[in-house]
């Protein structure tokens, strides 16, 4: 009973945002059990979720659509999760939220996740909660980079006319 009370509590939360951003997830793993475990909580909570087994998957994944909020394992074969972060935020990819799932703790593996382009780091297994309001934060924080893309896009163009 409570993971539903807790999934609507979120999808309403989410609606009433206004989001311009959707509330779509890519989650990439190659640990296909743990792929599913995260994804069908997500899914449960009203999110739209896309799987992929390693990092190559994900950047195929990612030429065809936009993801607001992604998670990435950071321990996988084919490829990383920071070497994924990497090459998205090399590619253009800065307005998207990186959540990199790992048991890793040290200030260095932050740090080195930090400089890649990481937003945030959660260990697997951790509460549905938890897990939401970590969402939750990166479609705020997508929401807010666009908006601000938008406004100093704006500001720009005013600049240019009144130099006119």
């Amino acid at each position: 009973m409570e993971d539903s009370i807790q999934s609507g509590v979120f999808t309403t939360r989410i609606r009433r945002l206004n989001l311009d951003v959707p509330p779509r997830v890519l989650v990439v793993d190659d640990d296909a059990l743990e792929l599913e475990l995260i994804a069908d909580r997500l899914e449960r909570s009203g999110l739209e979720v896309t799987r992929a087994g390693d990092g190559t998957q994900a950047l195929e994944i990612l030429k065809a659509r936009d993801f607001p909020v992604m998670v990435f394992d950071w321990q996988m074969k084919v490829m990383d999760g920071i070497t994924l972060t990497e090459r998205l935020r090399a590619s253009g990819q800065d307005d998207s939220y990186i959540i990199m799932l790992t048991a890793r703790g040290s200030s260095h593996d932050y740090d080195r996740g930090y400089l890649a382009g990481v937003d945030d780091y959660l260990t697997k297994r951790l509460p549905d909660t938890e897990l939401m309001a970590r969402i939750h934060t990166g479609l705020n924080m997508v929401s807010l980079r666009r908006e601000l893309k938008k406004a100093r896009a704006r500001i720009a163009e005013l600049e240019i006319r009144a130099r006119a």
